[in-house]
């Protein structure tokens, strides 16, 4: 079957629930297998434009999501319930030795294990800020230089006691630490094989270049995962694409959304043939220090970024608007003051 490059679109916008909002936050992170969460609470405007207002403003929601390392072994904020998903059987964790409990320039493995003991007692009396888990592992010993094995800023000692299953943290302002009871990870096929199908159903149709991209791993075990999931194909100007269900009419383009940083839509294909960025301008979202900033999608294209200041929105236009974007815009103007 072949599609349009507009019904491409149509199709991605809806699956992603950027045109058809969730009355369910958790279920819609759940879907797309989490949000990439490298900076704080980033996350909120993934969750602002693909949930009911009214399911949004809700109490009680983010209580059940944790911030874990997980898809690209970058770190994602995914519903607790699912860490043994993520956290499956023969999962590649952290890569260094100051991720892990080997030896490294600042503490050697019989002192790891002691810190990693302190963290735990703690924690089984109660969860813990991580300002808390370094004052009591400053009493107990840890001397300053070495906080930057335990606690280090991209991993460290806390990273390899949540890969393993001793500790997960919450997700909010708090990022509470808490200590994880009757872990039972997923075994590894199963677990590949659901994250990968929740991939090609909500990122779909899609191509392999674009599941590579996502998942960073080589081409040969996509096709397995591909294979076994018996996946639809639609051709999109002469290339392949592949997904579940997509012969069904998804309805029309936003006017306008501000999505967040490091967005699913901009995560989940080759950055250098994104149906919704131009590669000129890719550049202008993803930086090359490995930022992936918050975009504008007006109709089916980014056309530019932003950033909150203040109380205000600061866009930044990176290209020529067409007449219908600038209609797009006014419309979706009209239903601010409306």
């Amino acid at each position: 079957m072949e599609i349009s490059k507009d019904e491409l679109k149509r199709i991605i916008l809806h699956r992603q629930g950027l045109t058809n909002p969730s009355p369910d936050p958790l279920a819609i992170c759940s879907r797309l297998n989490g949000f990439q969460a490298q900076y704080n609470l980033m996350p909120e405007q993934a969750f602002v434009v693909r949930t009911l207002t009214k399911a949004f403003r809700a109490e009680g929601w983010r209580d059940e999501l944790v911030r874990c390392w997980s898809i690209r072994g970058t770190l994602h904020v995914f519903p607790l319930a699912e860490i043994p998903l993520y956290l499956h059987q023969g999962r590649q964790t952290g890569q260094r030795d100051v991720d892990d409990m080997r030896a490294d320039m600042y503490l050697n493995e019989d002192e790891k294990q002691y810190y990693a003991d302190i963290i735990l007692a703690a924690l089984t009396e109660g969860p813990r800020t991580r300002n808390e888990l370094k004052r009591i592992t400053a009493e107990a010993g840890l001397h300053k230089d070495a906080e930057r094995s335990v606690f280090n800023p991209w991993g460290g000692l806390i990273r390899y006691l949540i890969e393993s299953g001793q500790v997960y943290r919450k997700y909010g302002a708090d990022g509470l630490y808490v200590k994880l009871e009757d872990y039972q990870p997923w075994p590894k096929r199963e677990a590949e094989l659901e994250i990968a199908r929740r991939y090609f159903e909500n990122y779909g149709p899609c191509t392999i270049d674009d599941a590579r991209y996502y998942f960073k791993r080589r081409k040969g075990l996509i096709l397995e995962w591909m294979e076994q999931l018996e996946l639809e194909t639609v051709t999109v100007d002469g290339q392949e694409r592949f997904g579940f269900n997509l012969d069904a009419d998804y309805g029309d383009l936003p006017d306008l959304l501000l999505l967040s940083g490091f967005d699913p839509l901009m995560m989940g294909y080759d950055k250098t043939a994104n149906p919704f960025l131009e590669e000129e301008h890719m550049r202008e979202v993803f930086t090359y220090t490995g930022m992936v900033r918050p975009s504008i999608l007006v109709g089916g294209r980014i056309v530019g970024t932003w950033r909150q200041v203040g109380q205000k929105i600061d866009m930044n236009l990176f290209t020529t608007l067409t007449p219908k974007e600038l209609i797009r815009i006014e419309h979706f103007l009209k239903k601010l003051e409306g």
